[in-house]
């Protein structure tokens, strides 16, 4: 058992769980100091992919950081850490989002510290650099915004006419549309939903998803990924190469 103690950091973030988890996660390569921490430098990008944390350099090249162990959106996330070294050589890094009022508390913990020929030595590298790394995220998180998304609902082409003395709102089909606007709003998305009174059959609902970029991606899915080759070097969050 390692006698080296973990590292543990901590910063409060002005969103809540859902949105702290999401820019950490899904934006990651919008924060993260690429220049400073990584295995190739400036001009490359970081992103989790399917269940690991890549770094593909800006020629394309990959290199695995690590993989991720836990995956509990908005709550908790946490991964081998082995950036430039053999899988069998991980620490590990765990991350949790706790809801402090309007705002979250992120704790981040680093143990493992045996993988590395000099723990203490590692360890006091990491102990300088994750503080810059979480103050990075930080100030990515309260820049970051919500994504505001506007629904133009009109009758298609298979939409039955209206009955007489009667609308498209009494189809039984509008149900399905109902049931959507409950699943909004209890999922706490939707801001307003409601008729176009200028064109007849046509409405509009508002929803305000949590963190920016939100369009196309499921909120707490994965992103997707591709294969990624071994490592050459590895990177700490104090300097880049460490070996």
């Amino acid at each position: 058992m390692s006698t080296v103690p973990p590292i543990r950091r901590e910063v409060l973030v002005d969103a809540d769980p859902a949105v702290a988890f999401e820019v950490f996660t899904a934006g990651i390569g919008r924060w993260w100091p690429m220049e400073e921490h990584s295995v190739h430098g400036k001009g490359g990008a970081v992103a989790f992919e399917d269940g690991r944390l890549v770094e593909r350099s800006a020629d394309g090249e990959a290199v695995v950081w690590g993989t991720v162990t836990r995956w509990e959106p908005p709550a908790a996330v946490a991964f081998t850490w082995h950036p430039g070294r053999p899988a069998e050589r991980a620490s590990y890094v765990a991350v949790t989002f706790g809801a402090e009022g309007s705002q979250t508390l992120v704790r981040l913990e680093h143990t493992g510290w045996d993988a590395f020929d000099d723990p203490a030595a590692a360890r006091a590298e990491y102990d300088h650099g994750w503080p810059l790394v979480l103050g990075r995220y930080q100030e990515h998180v309260g820049e970051a915004g919500d994504t505001w998304v506007a629904l133009l609902h009109r009758p298609g082409p298979a939409a039955p006419a209206a009955p007489v003395g009667g609308s498209l709102f009494s189809d039984p089909r509008f149900g399905q549309h109902v049931a959507f606007l409950n699943r909004m709003h209890e999922a706490g998305y939707l801001v307003a939903a409601g008729p176009l009174t200028d064109a007849a059959g046509e409405g509009m609902t508002i929803l305000r998803l949590p963190g920016a970029g939100q369009l196309g991606r499921r909120p707490g899915s994965r992103p997707r990924t591709t294969a990624a080759s071994r490592a050459a070097s590895s990177p700490s969050p104090s300097g880049r190469g460490r070996s």
